[in-house]
């Protein structure tokens, strides 16, 4: 899948805006927050990492542990979810 596919569509209640990086296991996205109209990143798992069940394990396991965390140089963790076609994400302060 395209990394652009998703920009313009809705997450959740997250807007994605715009297409930032990609990295080994993921694209990070800049997103609105349209309930709380504050931008966020969005983190979405590569499609062809969230059909294996252990990757998504890691993904939601990394999740758990950032949002314990609270740290200037970290990335606070919003909240997370599944897109429409079944890939986790990680929504987070911009």
């Amino acid at each position: 899948m395209d990394a652009e596919t998703l920009v313009g569509q809705q997450i959740g209640q997250y807007r994605i805006k715009k297409h930032i990086a990609r990295g080994g296991m993921a694209d990070v996205y800049l997103a609105e927050d349209v309930d709380l109209q504050r931008p966020a990143a969005i983190k979405v798992m590569l499609a062809a990492l969230a059909a294996d069940a252990e990757f998504v394990q890691r993904f939601q396991r990394e999740a758990r542990t950032v949002a314990q965390l609270n740290h200037p140089n970290i990335v606070q963790v919003y909240n997370i979810g599944m897109t429409p076609e079944n890939r986790p994400y990680i929504a987070g302060v911009y």
